[in-house]
C-alpha cells in the first residue's frame, strides 16, 4: 500500500469526502462522480521511502485525467533523460517547463511524440498502424513496472487535445473498437505527487526540478489572473494564509467527445504556514462541476483549516 492508514486522516478525508458530496449533490451529480485521495506527510522536509499517512474514496477508480496526465509524462521524461533515453535540448526543456507551468497541449504532444518515436497526423496502413499504436503504448510502461498494483491499469498514450481528433490519433482513440482515452485514479495521481514532493523515485536533483515548474505563486496575483496558471477554481484558489502550493490541474468542457468531455481535476501538494504538509487528489466528472468555480477551491480551503488546526495528530 503506498499509504499507512490512520485515524486521523480517515477522519479529515471523511470530513472532505461528506462535503464534496454534499456539493456534488446540490450541482445534481451523484456520489460517484469523485473520487478524493488525501496524504498526510510528516512536517520535517526530508525525501523518505516510507508511506505517508492516508485516505481514498474511490481512489480505484478510473477517470479520463485532462491535463493531470502531464505530471506522469514529465516524469518519465526526466527519467529517460536521467537514464540517457532522451537528450537534452533547449527545446525538450521549453516544452517540460511549459507542459507543467501552463498546462501547454502543444508542449506535452512535443514531449509524447520525443518519448514515444511516433509523429501523429496522416492515416497509416493496418501493419503500420499495429507497429505505431504498440510504439506510443510504450509510455505506459515505465509505471506499470515501477508501480504496478496502482499503474497496471493507468493510460498515458494519447495525445492531449483541444477537440476532436484527426488521423491516426482518432484511430488510436477508439483501437480495435474500445476506449482507449488517457486514464488515471486519484491514487495514482496522489502517489506519484507524493513521490516528486517527498519520495525517491528519482535523484533528488530531478524531483527538485519538476517542483519547481509545479510551484504555483499563490501570492502573485499577475500569475493568478492567468487563465492557464490553474488556480483560480482550482484546490489551490482559497488556501489558508501562507500556504505554499505545487499542483497540476486539469479540466475539459465540450470537446466533441463525450468520453473526455466535462471533466475538473486538480493534485495539489500543500505545505501550511505551520508547516503541515499534505498531497490531495480530487477528480470530478459532470457538466455542473466541470463549469463550477467555487467546488475545488471549498475542498481546498477545507483541507487546510481541518489539517492546519492539528486534526490529524
Amino acid at each position: 500500500m503506498f499509504y499507512q492508514n490512520d485515524p486521523s486522516a480517515q477522519r479529515i478525508g471523511e470530513a472532505l469526502v461528506a462535503a464534496a458530496g454534499e456539493g456534488m449533490a446540490k450541482a445534481g451529480l451523484a456520489s460517484t462522480d469523485f473520487s478524493l485521495t488525501l496524504l498526510l506527510h510528516p512536517d520535517a522536509e526530508k525525501r523518505s521511502s516510507a508511506p505517508p499517512r492516508g485516505f481514498a474514496y474511490r481512489g480505484a477508480t478510473s477517470y479520463y485525467p485532462c491535463s493531470v496526465v502531464k505530471l506522469f509524462l514529465v516524469v518519465a521524461a526526466r527519467q529517460a533523460l536521467d537514464e540517457g533515453r532522451l537528450t537534452a535540448h533547449e527545446e525538450l526543456s521549453r516544452a517540460m517547463q511549459d507542459m507543467i507551468r501552463w498546462s501547454s497541449n502543444t508542449a506535452t504532444n512535443y514531449v509524447i511524440d520525443l518519448l514515444s518515436g511516433t509523429t501523429g497526423d496522416t492515416l497509416l496502413d493496418d501493419a503500420a498502424m499495429r507497429e505505431w499504436v504498440v510504439a506510443r503504448s510504450n509510455i505506459n510502461l515505465y509505471y506499470q513496472r515501477l508501480e504496478p498494483e496502482l499503474c497496471a491499469d493507468i493510460n498515458l498514450s494519447q495525445k492531449l487535445m483541444d477537440d476532436d481528433r484527426y488521423g491516426r490519433e482518432k484511430m488510436f482513440v477508439r483501437w480495435q473498437g474500445q476506449n482507449n482515452h488517457n486514464r488515471l485514479t486519484s491514487n495514482a495521481a496522489a502517489w506519484l505527487m507524493a513521490q516528486v514532493m517527498c519520495g525517491d523515485l528519482m535523484p533528488a536533483e530531478s524531483a527538485e526540478s519538476i517542483a519547481k515548474m509545479l510551484h504555483r505563486p499563490i501570492d502573485d496575483a499577475e500569475f493568478v489572473a492567468v487563465p492557464t496558471s490553474q488556480i483560480v477554481g482550482y484546490l489551490g484558489g482559497n488556501l489558508t494564509a501562507g500556504a505554499t502550493l505545487w499542483s497540476k490541474a486539469g479540466r475539459t468542457l465540450w470537446t466533441g467527445d463525450a468520453l473526455a468531455s466535462y471533466r475538473r481535476h486538480d493534485l495539489a501538494h500543500v505545505k501550511l504556514d505551520g508547516g503541515a504538509r499534505f498531497t490531495l487528489a480530487v477528480f470530478t466528472q459532470g457538466q455542473a462541476v466541470a463549469l463550477d468555480d467555487r467546488f475545488l477551491p471549498g475542498i481546498g480551503r477545507m483541507a487546510c483549516e481541518l489539517i492546519g488546526a492539528g486534526a490529524d495528530h
